[in-house]
């Protein structure tokens, strides 16, 4: 279970605000990536967008909208997600985030904890609560909120941006799943001026399209690249001996995303397995560089 934010004074508020009102209305959240469904290389920058749309003629557009972004639980290896973009939040938007709307608090040197509060273990923390809130109570705050002004029709005349960010393909290679979760969206029932309060109510969420994967590719193997420069020569010893006196992962940690495969010269099927170092492969590599040192090019 990851941990709750500490922040939480929006939800409260939109929720305080839905007590007495009926559900009405159908938000879809999408989460989209140009990388959906590609085969990327490790260290690719992967980006991601929240979207969000709102039903009509059943409520006057968006009143607010939280959602965490997480890992999906069969993913091969696990990072840190960074916060989303704080130049993704258009002028739309800046009237749910601090200092117009209600967000969570900034964390980081972050001004606004809009674009997500990281949760979590160190090297697997999720983003909670991207998002935030219109300021529904036509009294002006003075840390956040300070515009009691509600925008009519937020998210109805066609996708609205919630935030976007990036982060970078891991090294670990394998098929990646990311995907929306715990998603909290209110919409206007009625819009009133200041300092009259604009009655909300909870939106049915549909998070069908809530999701995105890329895999991750390793270089093709090719015995004796040992640097995963795409040739086989001279520049591949002092990683030959990382590999062979250091071991498996801190040859790895090295040389991320290059398959241990490419120096298993003796095909006893090491790599990939229990990713030992075998001396065997010694003389099979030495007979790979007695090409008078012209490197070989990898297929």
């Amino acid at each position: 279970m990851q941990a709750r934010p500490r922040h939480a004074l929006w939800t409260l508020a939109a929720l305080c605000a839905t007590s007495a009102a009926f559900a009405a209305g159908t938000v879809t959240l999408t989460l989209e990536s140009t990388q959906d469904g590609q085969t990327v290389s490790a260290g690719a920058t992967i980006d991601w967008t929240i979207k969000v749309q709102v039903s009509t003629g059943d409520n006057l557009g968006l009143a607010a909208v939280a959602t965490d972004l997480v890992h999906d639980a069969n993913n091969p290896a696990t990072f840190d997600i960074p916060p989303a973009d704080i130049g993704s939040i258009d002028a739309t938007m800046q009237q749910f985030s601090r200092p117009l709307g209600i967000a969570n608090p900034g964390e980081g040197g972050a001004s606004t904890g809009y674009i997500g509060v990281q949760r979590g273990n160190s090297g697997e923390m999720i983003l909670k609560q991207i998002g935030g809130a219109v300021n529904s109570f036509g009294v002006a705050g003075t840390v956040m909120g300070t515009d009691p002004t509600v925008p009519p029709g937020v998210g109805q005349s066609g996708a609205q941006i919630v935030a976007s960010g990036s982060f970078l393909a891991p090294s670990t290679a394998g098929t990646y799943t990311f995907r929306l979760d715990n998603a909290v969206v209110n919409v206007f029932d009625a819009i009133n001026s200041p300092p009259n309060f604009s009655p909300v109510s909870a939106a049915t969420v549909d998070m069908t399209g809530g999701s995105f994967s890329f895999t991750v590719g390793g270089p093709a193997i090719c015995l004796g690249d040992l640097d995963c420069d795409g040739e086989v020569g001279f520049g591949d010893i002092n990683p030959f001996v990382d590999l062979l006196v250091g071991g498996y992962a801190a040859w790895q940690a090295l040389y991320p995303g290059c398959p241990g495969e490419n120096g298993d010269l003796n095909e006893n099927g090491d790599y990939g397995q229990d990713g030992s170092a075998d001396f065997g492969d010694i003389n099979p590599f030495v007979d790979l560089l007695t090409g008078g040192g012209v490197p070989i090019p990898c297929n």
